[in-house]
């Protein structure tokens, strides 16, 4: 039975129950919002479905990877922040139904224990007709049930001795609040009390069910009508705010990392600029001094562009040597081609002419075989790492001595080894040792002493000092002696190339070393080649990137 009694003053009897003003805050309860409401998301099921999509094509992904980097950021920031905006919003809403899910429950556990004392304590109050909806101040619906689940109806009985005023008894009637087995044991007096919701007349409500002995209790049940109302324009309000804080997030997605991306948008457009116009010229333009401290991209850029400087580095020196080379190659061409044409009429020479042209012939050719050798020396640029491995230095120079001893027998080569293991390419150091004793040699007097000499140091590096007696380098040669293809004025009638110490220097930088020139004391030169040894840090193969001469 739904009946909203006003039980006014109380007079003794066996069963009743009082309105009182706590019930009055039920009122305001009462209109609040159900809690059914839930919220589905179809969000989850579509991405299932592509990633099972993207298992069996593989179509999305390329379109991933086709799509550009600014705009994949771009989403997947607007896609942090939804989540994030989602995650806040949902939590807000569940923590205000709860909240005011709370204060019904309140509402409604207050009313129940003053109607549960007062039946407890065997009052039961006038039943008035005319206020059969009201329940205090509140709009409610009251049942009254038995342990077996059977709903119970307050019956008006007439005035009487005992009851003057008259009073009520509970008779079976038909149900209004929905009754569970909860219920009944509540009623059975196994629970003391059960809370839950249900549905009544289409409405969404929450029932409070109390023992009052004697096998029986009493419903109570608060609608939810307005609270899921007020819950419903919560939602669309919290949606919305949402859904402009998203859009809001992705403009501003879009507008960050355009910004952030605009060194990386220059980096390939130069790149793509170089590729097209082989300008190696062109740089990206970094705002600051150099030095300066540099987020991620400052660095990016700054790195691309001293990759760029050292690839117009090596270009440049790869064009220089080429242009070199044409012009040594030159005059020995030129000088072989007027000898062979000369030797065309040898039946109109002498004898003598002949032999000597024919000497100056294999002399130019000799020439030619050298410098061509030379060049390609010069230009295998950096030590292929696969060819590295342990060596006696000592043992090494020693051969190459005895090499230029046989070479050069106008010179006298006095060599001190100290014992010495180094890491590098046997042919590779052999040539730049032999090109320092052919040097030393060549501007030695006749039976001018050359000074070989190892030593170690304790920081772990090995130096090579080759010392002739000749008559020294000027000062104004001194930084260009390991330049390609110079020569000092007082050299270029001596026999040689011109890259015999470039080769020296490229050697010794990509062994991890450095060589030096300068005058020695007593007259004279002295070179200095410095190489790490085996096991000391910087042993291995270097980048030769260059001469790495100290002056």
């Amino acid at each position: 039975m739904g009946m909203g009694s006003d039980f006014g003053s109380g007079g003794p009897g066996p069963y009743g129950f009082i309105g009182s003003p706590e019930a009055a805050g039920l009122a305001g309860m009462a209109g609040m919002p159900g809690t059914t409401t839930g919220s589905t998301s179809d969000g989850p099921l579509s991405g299932d479905a592509a990633s099972g999509n993207s298992s069996r094509s593989r179509s999305p992904l390329a379109i991933w990877r086709r799509t550009p980097l600014r705009a994949r950021l771009a989403l997947a920031a607007t896609i942090a922040v939804a989540a994030g905006i989602g995650g806040g919003v949902g939590f807000a809403y569940v923590a205000v139904r709860h909240s005011l899910t709370q204060q019904v429950d309140g509402g409604l556990q207050r009313q129940g224990a003053k109607a549960q004392s007062a039946l407890l304590s065997g009052h039961f109050p006038h039943y008035d007709a005319a206020k059969s909806w009201q329940f205090g101040d509140t709009l409610t619906n009251v049942q009254f049930i038995d342990s077996s689940g059977t709903p119970l109806q307050a019956k008006p009985l007439p005035p009487s001795p005992r009851w003057p005023r008259g009073t009520v008894a509970l008779a079976p009637s038909t149900q209004q609040i929905p009754i569970t087995a909860a219920d009944t044991q509540v009623a059975a007096g196994t629970v003391e009390s059960y809370m839950h919701s249900g549905q009544m007349n289409g409405q969404h409500v929450r029932i409070l069910t109390l023992g009052i002995g004697h096998g029986q209790a009493i419903q109570i049940d608060a609608p939810l009508t307005t609270m899921e109302k007020q819950l419903s324009t919560l939602g669309w309000q919290l949606f919305g705010a949402a859904a402009a804080g998203i859009v809001l997030a992705a403009g501003l997605g879009w507008m960050v990392t355009r910004t952030a991306l605009r060194p990386v948008a220059e980096l390939t457009s130069t790149a793509e600029r170089i590729a097209a116009t082989h300008d190696l010229a062109h740089r990206i333009p970094i705002d600051g001094p150099p030095g300066e401290s540099r987020d991620e991209l400052g660095r990016l850029a700054a790195t691309f562009n001293s990759m760029l400087d050292a690839v117009q580095e090596a270009t440049d020196r790869q064009r220089q040597l080429v242009a070199d080379a044409s012009h040594e190659l030159r005059t020995p061409l030129t000088s072989l081609r007027t000898n062979v044409e000369v030797l065309a009429h040898a039946h109109r020479l002498d004898p003598e002419d002949r032999q000597a042209l024919v000497a100056g012939i294999m002399s130019g050719l000799d020439d030619l075989t050298t410098l061509v050798s030379d060049t390609v020396e010069l230009a295998r640029g950096e030590e292929q790492a696969a060819h590295f491995e342990e060596m006696r230095f000592d043992l090494l120079v020693q051969r190459c001595v005895d090499r230029a001893t046989a070479h050069w027998p106008k010179a006298v080569f006095k060599a001190d080894l100290d014992e010495s293991v180094v890491v590098g390419v046997t042919d590779r150091l052999a040539k730049a040792v032999r090109n320092l004793l052919d040097n030393a040699a060549k501007f030695s007097p006749a039976g001018g002493l050359v000074e070989v000499r190892t030593t170690t140091t304790p920081d772990g590096r090995v130096t090579l000092t080759v010392r002739d007696h000749g008559p020294g380098i000027p000062e104004a040669d001194l930084p260009h002696v390991f330049d390609r293809f110079y020569r000092a004025a007082s050299a270029r009638d001596l026999p040689g190339s011109g890259l015999g110490l470039a080769i020296v220097a490229q050697v010794a930088v990509g062994h991890g070393g450095g060589v030096t020139a300068a005058g020695a004391q007593g007259g004279g030169a002295e070179f200095r080649l410095t190489l790490p040894l085996a096991g000391s840090p910087g042993a291995g193969p270097r980048g030769a990137d260059g001469p790495h001469s100290f002056y």
